[in-house]
């Protein structure tokens, strides 16, 4: 049922806790003092109420309905409660899968000690005591019935459970067999690979891949480097060596000696001309 009272629109928090003092015996006028002064009694007042204050009256409907219907959700929650430890005594002093079967003996011989005493003459009080052993062995085929379902339901999840157990004892196991086995691989990749401590990064990120191994985070391998992000690495000018693209500069003059300049012409070429 969806109540739309001044208190009804009250956050839970504080709901719940003017139930509380009610359970607890507190007078009405000391209560309503305290709701009307809480800043989240006045914003919801505010927006649906016009702000008008909480009333005598908007309490005294809220005992009879909200805060009985906590009591009761309090009361069954309490009952369940109570039911689950005197399960648990039970179980502990008596075996309650063969409780229904007892039972059932029991009703057994009630009705062997009626048919015994009956002379074979139908009359009101045998058919009255009839009809309520009928009821009785009802009753108990069906305490059976849900007896033997809430076992097997037991036996269910205990299986699954121990089902969980291995699967995580086994992976336990194998993870630390893997572990165990990669160390001499792991030795022998590391020398394969030349040693060092390079060799040895290497041989642990292989073999933790190949055994299910976890990495740490400043073990595993980088993303590669795309084409866009690559950078060509092109040799100094002043390391390359010589070619035909490069001509070789010219030796050093030495001193007392005239270097001639392949433009302009030697003297001879001037003396020929004239």
């Amino acid at each position: 049922m969806t109540r739309i009272g001044k208190i009804a629109r009250l956050p839970a928090k504080v709901r719940e806790e003017l139930n509380t003092k009610l359970d607890d015996g507190q007078e009405g006028p000391a209560l309503l003092d305290w709701l009307n002064a809480l800043p989240e009694a006045q914003t919801s007042l505010k927006e649906n109420f016009q702000g008008a204050p909480i009333t005598k009256q908007n309490l005294s409907e809220w005992r009879l309905g909200g805060f009985r219907e906590w009591q009761i959700r309090r009361e069954l929650l309490d009952q369940a409660l109570q039911l689950a430890e005197g399960a648990d005594e039970m179980e502990k002093a008596v075996d309650t899968a063969l409780l229904p079967g007892k039972l059932a003996a029991a009703l057994a011989a009630r009705y062997a000690a009626l048919l015994n005493g009956w002379d074979g003459e139908p009359d009101e009080k045998f058919e009255a005591q009839l009809r309520i052993l009928c009821g009785l062995n009802r009753d108990i085929a069906l305490l059976q019935k849900t007896m033997h379902q809430a076992v097997q339901q037991k036996r269910e999840m205990q299986k699954a459970e121990d089902q969980a157990d291995r699967r995580e004892n086994e992976e336990l196991k194998n993870r630390t067999l893997n572990m165990i086995q990669s160390i001499p691989e792991r030795e022998a990749l590391a020398a394969a690979l030349g040693g060092g401590q390079r060799g040895f990064n290497l041989a642990k990120m292989i073999t933790a891949v190949k055994y299910d191994l976890p990495l740490e985070k400043d073990e595993r391998p980088a993303a590669p480097v795309g084409p866009a992000e690559s950078v060509s690495v092109l040799p100094s000018p002043a390391k390359s060596k010589r070619g035909k693209h490069h001509p070789a500069r010219p030796s050093p003059v030495a001193p007392g000696t005239i270097e001639e300049d392949p433009i302009r012409p030697s003297p001879t070429e001037f003396n020929s001309n004239e």
